[in-house]
């Protein structure tokens, strides 16, 4: 092999290490954004689940006076 095919296999071989070296960071920037991405859908469906729990027992205690209702008004319609 000669010297000239050497030194553009070299010259090659640093332009894919400065090229791999931009995609490295590129990478570490996605994943920030991702990481970033994915705790703001972790705390939605956070909120969401303490809505569906509020929603459950805003409609049980509304059910139970619903009933408490009716069955003072057919208590007291008897008498």
């Amino acid at each position: 092999m000669s010297e000239d095919s050497v030194q553009v296999i070299m010259v090659k071989l640093e332009h894919m290490e400065s090229l791999i070296s931009q995609v490295h960071e590129e990478v570490k920037r996605t994943n920030g954004r991702v990481t970033e991405l994915e705790m703001e859908s972790a705390e939605w469906r956070g909120r969401l689940e303490s809505r569906r729990m509020f929603h459950m027992i805003l409609t049980t205690v509304a059910s139970g006076c619903v009933l408490a209702g009716i069955v003072w008004f057919i208590t007291h319609s008897i008498n």
